[in-house]
């Protein structure tokens, strides 16, 4: 039943960690969950609003052919055909890129991990639950999966397994979906519905390369995540914030193409660590079954008994009883890690032990770009004693500018997003075509010294620092539209 709880994991129970994201967030809260069906209508809204986007549905992108000048691409929709000419063209067409396909770029990792199919149905469960959360792992035998809460009084997702071999997508119709769903909750839902199902394959892995000539991969098409820790969604947009402005660039003149090969040199080491923190997340699921005393390999021990002849083909009520029958010595074992004792307490360590899957702001705003479009100023890079949950802010050039508050307003809203930002309290340095200067006056003097400047990239990246003295903002560009990662020592004491 839902409401037999094991444990949980609240990002906000602990002050020190909700002080975290008060100080180094806008957003003092550090989730919002949304449904990606309210998410797309968003994006819809803002997209048709632009005047400088042209939004098409039913179309599909088939192929290219790339010239010294350009390419021009096939667009398919309703049956019939137009060709596109372009400068490039952006792969953000999704885990199974038709870009990538077109231009031989292999993936490193395995290819599948888990197969699952999801159930999006429409129920109102807010006097069913008595603890409203985003997601709920289901300890439960014969119904194991999760439910994640797009919102509690209209719409969830139930994911479960498929156990290949023994099952194959196919075998969960919506009415053996709905029964998992009754099964999982331990009650009649009468409103539930089914909306759709959907099946999809859990890989790990990364693009061999994020560009090949005037083909550039974006998002899903250059990387594929587990979804435990939620880091899929946040690095694709991480990767278009980043190379947009670079292509805006090139295609202004104002840089040489080489700029764009610093996509990838920054962007594709932050995706296999996110990768890899996705992976980790994911096997150390299991610990919590350990913890109880359950086989890991016990859903695919039972989907195998289940689909042999003749149980395969009883009526569902059959299949049922036999399914009950096979887990109720399970249901004792699970039955221990509810009740007060040694099983109790290592089961609650063992869900304390994914925190990580969840408060990971290192992750999300922590990483410094190793090398690319930036110079470098020789500092060494703090390290938190936790990459993942742990987030040092720095002016380092490659780190994300930090947010810190003045005035009740954020540095960020200090930041002109469409072109290049200088912080200093100099007021020898004045604005001019390119630069926005910010008078950094009452900003900590650890990221900000009173005789320095920090120069930020259109993406809020910091590009330089250094002494005031020093700054040249043509020399500076100039290095960095040529591909940076140029390292100039400076002095001054910095963080």
């Amino acid at each position: 039943h839902i409401n037999e709880e094991f444990g949980r994991i609240d990002l906000l129970d602990d002050p020190k960690r909700r002080e975290k994201y008060v100080t180094h967030l806008r957003q003092t809260l550090p989730y919002m969950n949304l449904s990606q069906s309210e998410f797309e209508k968003i994006l819809v809204d803002r997209v048709q609003a632009c005047p400088l986007a042209d939004l098409r549905f039913e179309h599909q992108w088939k192929s290219f052919e790339e010239t010294s000048e350009g390419t021009t691409s096939t667009i398919e929709s309703k049956g019939e055909s137009y060709r596109v000419e372009a400068k490039y063209v952006l792969g953000c067409d999704g885990a199974a890129s038709r870009v990538r396909k077109a231009v031989g770029i292999e993936m490193d990792g395995p290819r599948e991990l888990q197969s699952f199919v999801n159930a999006f149905f429409k129920a109102d469960l807010r006097k069913y639950v008595d603890t409203p959360a985003k997601l709920y792992w289901l300890i439960h035998p014969a119904y194991a999966g999760t439910l994640v809460a797009h919102h509690m009084g209209k719409r969830w997702v139930y994911a479960v397994p498929v156990q290949q071999p023994y099952e194959k997508p196919e075998d969960f119709t919506k009415d053996v979906m709905r029964e998992r769903i009754i099964g999982a909750l331990g009650f009649d839902v009468p409103d539930l519905e089914i909306s759709s199902l959907s099946t999809w394959h859990m890989t790990a892995q990364i693009a061999q390369a994020y560009r090949r000539g005037r083909a550039i991969l974006v998002g899903d098409a250059a990387h594929r995540f587990p979804p435990t820790g939620g880091l899929g969604m946040n690095t694709g947009i991480a990767d278009a914030h980043n190379l947009c402005w670079k292509i805006a660039a090139v295609l202004k003149g104002d840089a040489d193409d080489v700029l764009l090969d610093t996509y990838e040199a920054e962007r594709r080491p932050v995706a296999m660590k996110n990768c890899n923190e996705s992976h980790h997340n994911f096997e150390k699921i299991f610990e919590v079954l350990d913890a109880l005393g359950l086989d890991s390999e016990g859903l695919k021990k039972l989907a195998r008994v289940m689909n042999a002849m003749p149980i395969r083909w009883l009526p569902m009520g059959a299949k049922n009883a036999i399914r009950k029958l096979i887990t109720s010595p399970i249901f004792a074992m699970v039955g221990r890690g509810l009740k007060p004792g040694p099983v109790n307490d290592k089961v609650r360590l063992a869900i304390a032990a994914q925190t990580n899957h969840f408060d990971r702001i290192g992750l999300d705003i922590g990483y410094i770009y190793d090398g690319g479009a930036f110079i470098d100023d020789g500092s060494e890079a703090p390290v938190p004693a936790d990459e993942v949950s742990e987030y040092i802010p720095t002016t380092k050039p490659g780190a994300r500018l930090p947010h810190v508050l003045r005035d009740g307003a954020s540095t960020h809203d200090d930041i002109d997003y469409g072109t290049w930002t200088l912080f200093t309290e100099s007021s020898d340095i004045v604005e001019s075509g390119g630069l926005h200067v910010v008078d950094s006056s009452g900003l900590p003097s650890d990221l900000f010294p009173p005789d320095s400047a920090v120069l930020v990239r259109p993406d809020g990246h910091v590009a330089w620092r250094g002494s005031t003295n020093e700054f040249n903002l043509q020399h500076i560009l100039n290095q960095i539209h040529m591909g940076g990662s140029s390292v100039v020592a400076t002095s001054g004491s910095h963080s």
